[in-house]
C-alpha cells in the first residue's frame, strides 16, 4: 500500500516535476475513462460540459466520457461544437440499463459513431455483489456472463463483436472475470480486432477476481492494451504503491498500456488534477518521459483514431 497520510505526499509529487515535466506531458494527454454527471444512483463531480471545459483548461487533448446507464456519443457530439479546443468521445456499456448484451444498442450506437463499448461492469458477475455493497445500490436482476459454462463466448457476444469490428471500436473487458477476458481476447484476435483493452487491469477495489501479473504480460504481448488508472494509486481510493504499476508497464510494454483516472466521481480529484498525479508518481518510481507520452498521447490516438501530430 502506498504510505500516504494525506495529499501531500502526491501534491509534493506535483510540485517536484510539474511544469518542467508533468505539466508538458499532461499538454496533449487522453483520458479514455471518465465518469460524469447525470449517472443514475452515482455521485459525479461535474457533467459533461463542464468536466471538458476543466479538461481544455489543463491542457488535455481529449477524453472518452464513460456512463453505465446510456450511450454518451450525443453528448460527445455536442459538447465537441460547444468545446472545439478539445477532443470527446462517445461510449456504451453493457450494463442492464442498455438491454445488456444487447447487439442493436452496439449497432445503433456504432451508427452515430461511438468510439468506445465497455462490456458489462456493474452487472458483471465479477463485480455486482461488490457494487452493491460499496454503493448501497439495488441493481436486481441476474448477472451477465460473457461465456457459457464451458468458456465458450456466448453468440450474441460474438454478434457484438462483429459490429465492433465493422465500425472499428476499441472493446474493453469491463468488470469481466479473467476467464472471460482471455475468452474475449482470444475471439478478438480471432476476428482481427486489435482494438481491445484490458479495463483497470489492477485496481482491486471493485471486482472478484483478476488477471495475474503474467496473464497481463502475456495479453499484452499479443497486442492487447492493458489500461493502468490513477485510481488504483489514490489517497481517495486504493492507495496502491506506484511502484507496482511500473513493473507491471515494463512487463507489458509501454506501447502496450493506456494511463487514465477512472475519475469523474467523488471524493476523488478531478479527471486532470488525478491524471497529473498518476504521472508524477510513476515518473518518481522510474518510469521515463517517453514511455508516459506514449501510454497517455500515442496509444489513445491510435485507439481512437486521432490523427497523430505532425
Amino acid at each position: 500500500m502506498l504510505d500516504m497520510n494525506d495529499w501531500d505526499f502526491m501534491l509534493q509529487l506535483t510540485r517536484k516535476y510539474d511544469d518542467s515535466v508533468v505539466g508538458r506531458l499532461l499538454r496533449g494527454a487522453y483520458d479514455m475513462h471518465v465518469h460524469f454527471e447525470p449517472e443514475a444512483w452515482m455521485t459525479r463531480r461535474f457533467d459533461s460540459l463542464e468536466t471538458a471545459l476543466h479538461a481544455r483548461d489543463m491542457g488535455l487533448a481529449g477524453f472518452v466520457l464513460k456512463n453505465r446507464t446510456y450511450c454518451t456519443q450525443p453528448l460527445a457530439l455536442l459538447i465537441n461544437r460547444l468545446v472545439p479546443d478539445i477532443e470527446v468521445f462517445g461510449s456504451l456499456t453493457l450494463d442492464a440499463e442498455v438491454g445488456g448484451l444487447n447487439y442493436r444498442a452496439v449497432n445503433a450506437a456504432a451508427e452515430i459513431g461511438t468510439r468506445v463499448l465497455w462490456m458489462p461492469v456493474f452487472y458483471s458477475a465479477n463485480s455486482m455483489s461488490i457494487a452493491q455493497r460499496m454503493f448501497n445500490l439495488d441493481l436486481g436482476g441476474e448477472t451477465l456472463c460473457l461465456i457459457d459454462d464451458s468458456g465458450i463466448l456466448l453468440p450474441q457476444v460474438e454478434d457484438i463483436l462483429r459490429v465492433a469490428k465493422d465500425y472499428d471500436m476499441v472493446v474493453c473487458t469491463g468488470h469481466a472475470t479473467p476467464r472471460e477476458v482471455n475468452a474475449l481476447a482470444d475471439r478478438c484476435l480471432g476476428l482481427g480486432i486489435r482494438k481491445m483493452v484490458v479495463t483497470h487491469a489492477m485496481s482491486e477495489f471493485i471486482c472478484e477476481k483478476f488477471l495475474s501479473f503474467d496473464e497481463l504480460a502475456a495479453l499484452a504481448r499479443s497486442g492487447i492494451t492493458i489500461e493502468h488508472c490513477a485510481q488504483a494509486i489514490s489517497p481517495t481510493s486504493e492507495r496502491r504503491d506506484p511502484s507496482i504499476f511500473v513493473d507491471a508497464i515494463r512487463a507489458q510494454g509501454p506501447e502496450n498500456c493506456i494511463l487514465t483516472t477512472d475519475f469523474g466521481g467523488t471524493p476523488h480529484p478531478t479527471m486532470a488534477e488525478g491524471l497529473r498525479m498518476f504521472i508524477a508518481a510513476l515518473l518518481r518510481k522510474g518510469l521515463t518521459e517517453d514511455d508516459i507520452d506514449r501510454m497517455v498521447k500515442a496509444n489513445p490516438r491510435r485507439l481512437l483514431n486521432v490523427a497523430q501530430e505532425d
